[in-house]
């Protein structure tokens, strides 16, 4: 789960009992006296969600029997991920513009962004009127009808954008039908190796749909590929191991580098997330680290480097900024990212930032700068090269080569650019420097006291 879902120690299903009657009546004790549901019974599951929302959330949820109940905390994971992508994108004070495509009756997503953030506003959409209907109601139940806007979308694209008064949004999000028949949903539920936790509540047309979800994703990639930066990040969730193959594939037939990739987990259940962007925007990798094995060959491009050095953090960092100086590189330390004071080390945490506007460090860079020729010259635009971090933290390893050494994590981050290829000879080029500095350092070291 994220580090931020509340779920990651499960509800309290007493405490609930308690103050909800109407999810007690489904409460039942095990062997060893603990209260629990029977998640294969649809009210049970139904009155789940409702308490949770409820009592986590303020919000107040009315689902048609035969319409998709969600999985709280799935979907609480779904929303974080959004907030972690989007936090470089949009300030904290403006209003920020969301899609929800295929919003369904329980519009969850719309309501647990707008309950998470009071700035966040939605365009809802759906194909199916009864169920914009039930999602209307929902809506007004929550008093969000001046922050979640309701489209029926009646065209054949995914994103009717058009339809709607032209914004930017910062994002677009999914969670299309899984399967592309009836047969191919039964199929998949005989194979799996265990039984399914808990049971689904939903119609037919919101599990299948043509193609299958890899289509429903596809179709959105070729919208994006029109609208491009009007939506910051095109979102999905996806259901089927075997469609995050397709889609990678897909972004890289149209060399879309910039995409993250994520997993959801809840229980037994696994679900992936994929999102991708037009922007110069570089997400952290902790945005991106699906852990399955199976996924190892498609996981995005690195944005980041991280190395360990033999000396604390303050030394490291007055090293890293002396060469930054040397090659003329401006950077800034964030005041606010010192964790703790160690009175014989230094601080344990620093980083710092800075942005690129020429390559300074490239060997016809340097022979300009020893000829006394301005360098700034050849910026031919406002716009950096690329943006960078660099955090260095105190590593709790203790070294293996000199007991006792200090040990300092250095990470240096792609925060922003479209020339990866730049951005990589920077990070070479200090990390050379520091190879330098600190080799020399072991080798005097060993000089002024040599072992044997």
């Amino acid at each position: 789960m994220h580090p931020r879902n509340r779920y990651i120690n499960p509800p309290d299903f007493d405490v609930l009992a308690f103050k909800y009657p109407t999810f007690r009546k489904h409460v039942r004790y095990d062997k060893e006296n603990k209260a629990c549901i029977d998640f294969h019974d649809p009210d049970a599951v139904r009155e789940l969600s409702y308490t949770l929302l409820k009592h986590d959330f303020g919000l107040y949820l009315e689902i048609p029997n035969d319409a998709l109940c969600p999985m709280v905390p799935n979907r609480l994971n779904y929303i974080h991920w959004i907030e972690d992508l989007i936090c470089d994108v949009v300030s904290s004070t403006e209003d920020v513009y969301g899609i929800d495509i295929g919003t369904g009756a329980s519009c969850i997503y719309p309501l647990l962004g707008c309950a998470l953030n009071a700035n966040w506003k939605f365009l809802a959409t759906d194909t199916h009127k009864r169920l914009l209907e039930a999602a209307m109601n929902n809506v007004e139940k929550n008093n969000l009808s001046d922050r979640i806007t309701l489209l029926l979308n009646s065209s054949n694209r995914k994103l009717p954008i058009d339809d709607v008064p032209e914004r930017d949004y910062a994002f677009c999000m999914c969670n299309p039908p899984f399967y592309e028949s009836v047969k191919q949903y039964e199929t998949a539920t005989a194979n799996k190796k265990l039984p399914p936790s808990s049971t689904c509540t939903s119609s037919q047309d919101q599990m299948v749909t043509p193609g299958g979800e890899y289509q429903f994703i596809k179709d959105i990639l070729e919208e994006s590929l029109v609208f491009r930066k009007r939506i910051s990040w095109y979102t999905s969730m996806i259901g089927r191991l075997e469609t995050v193959d397709l889609i990678v594939a897909e972004l890289k037939k149209h060399k879309i580098d910039n995409f993250v990739l994520t997993e959801f987990v809840q229980g037994r259940t696994r679900r992936w997330g994929i999102g991708w962007s037009f922007g110069n925007q570089r997400p952290p990798m902790s945005i991106s680290q699906p852990t399955s094995r199976k996924l190892r060959h498609v996981k995005p491009p690195i944005s980041e480097f991280v190395t360990t050095w033999h000396t604390n953090p303050t030394s490291l960092y007055i090293a890293v900024t002396s060469i930054l100086t040397e090659a003329h590189v401006t950077y800034q330390r964030d005041s606010d990212s010192v964790v703790e004071e160690s009175n014989d080390s230094g601080d344990d945490n620093i980083l710092c930032s800075g942005a690129v506007f020429v390559e300074t460090w490239s060997r016809k860079a340097r022979r300009k700068i020893a000829a006394g020729e301005d360098i700034t010259l050849d910026i031919e635009t406002d716009q950096p090269l690329f943006k960078y971090a660099i955090r260095l933290e105190k590593s709790i390893e203790e070294s293996t080569e000199a007991q006792g050494e200090m040990k300092t994590k250095l990470t240096v981050s792609w925060v922003w650019g479209d020339n990866r290829n730049i951005f990589e000879s920077f990070y070479l080029h200090l990390k050379r420097r520091l190879d330098e500095k600190f080799k020399k350092q072991k080798i005097d070291k060993q000089r002024v006291n040599p072992v044997g």
